[in-house]
């Protein structure tokens, strides 16, 4: 009897034991589901975050970057009107921004509706930097999506090379007969009757002349080497633009301003070929055609057979270019 007391008392310490040890294995168990879940959710929601964050981040990278792109479409349709239309653009810097602005309002809503992130932009300046080449535009950007958020002024660079001049068409909107082939412009009778009205030197000097349509900058730098070779002839026929400390920023060619306080641009206007060398007229680089009508010297730059290619140049043109010492090539 002793012994089958002792030996429930031995089975019953046993399966209290096991049980006690079970109830903590589940117990364990469960502590550690609960652990796992909240890593897991909390994996889950580090990822989700990334994702938002690498989302957010390149949608004001890709916001940024199209600022120029909209800059340079508003400043090719204003220069496409005032070309057709032989009407000065009114204060260009504060056009565009006008322009752009309502685009990026646009931009802002969409990415509203669609992108659940709340965009806000004002473009404060459009202005003109040192090079040329470039029209600088000032824009404070804001953006916020959840515990994200970005505000800076960004400032971006349009590059006008591509865009159309404007200049020629404004500057002979008196007699408009100009006619454009998609890489040049001619001039027809338009500079005989601007020469006439003006009073300048041998108008039928530029009699069809032609000058670039499109802005291209001219890789031949220094300057001085157009002088060598054919390098000259190789320019005007690329229909190069140039820097230029007094010819006229493209701002100013929205406006018709043949010459302005910006470090600017000229490109030549190149008379009809000749079968001499013996008049002068007013100088061939653009700006001085347009508004300071200094004389020049007539240049023949190339020749084939009797027929001479020319520019007239005055005496700064022909050192700034290296061609003091050409008669003709």
């Amino acid at each position: 009897m002793r012994k089958n007391k002792e030996e429930y008392i031995f089975y019953n310490k046993n399966g209290n034991v096991f049980i006690g040890l079970a109830t903590i294995m589940v117990f364990l168990l469960i502590i550690m589901s609960i652990i796992f879940l909240n890593v897991s959710n909390d994996s889950n929601q580090i990822n989700n975050d990334a994702i938002d964050s690498n989302s957010f981040n390149y949608m004001i990278q890709d916001y940024n970057r199209n600022i120029p792109v909209l800059g340079k479409d508003i400043m090719g349709k204003i220069a496409n009107d005032t070309i057709h239309n032989y009407v000065p653009c009114s204060d260009s810097p504060n056009t565009i921004k006008k322009r752009l602005q309502e685009k990026l309002d646009e931009k802002n809503e969409e990415i509203g509706n669609n992108n659940n992130i709340m965009m806000e932009s004002e473009v404060l300046s459009v202005y003109n930097g040192n090079n040329p080449y470039h029209v600088n535009i000032k824009t404070h950007i804001h953006g916020k999506k959840g515990n994200l958020e970005y505000d800076e002024v960004i400032e971006s660079v349009v590059k006008i090379e591509g865009l159309k001049d404007p200049l020629p068409f404004l500057m002979c909107k008196n007699k408009p007969n100009l006619s454009e082939n998609g890489t040049k412009i001619i001039y027809h009778d338009s500079l005989e009757a601007y020469f006439i009205e003006n009073n300048l030197l041998n108008p039928y000097a530029y009699n069809n002349a032609s000058s670039p349509l499109i802005i291209k900058k001219c890789p031949y730098d220094p300057y001085e080497h157009h002088g060598d070779g054919h390098t000259l002839k190789n320019c005007i026929d690329n229909g190069y633009y140039h820097e230029s400390a007094d010819g006229a920023c493209y701002l100013c060619r929205l406006e018709g301003k043949g010459v302005c306080n910006h470090y600017g641009l000229e490109t030549f206007i190149v008379p009809n070929k000749v079968n001499e060398l013996n008049f002068r007229s007013i100088s061939s680089s653009d700006h001085v055609i347009f508004n300071d009508h200094y004389p020049g010297e007539n240049l023949g730059f190339y020749k084939n057979g009797s027929i001479y290619e020319i520019l007239f140049l005055d005496d700064s043109h022909r050192a700034k270019y290296g061609v003091e010492h050409l008669s003709y090539i």
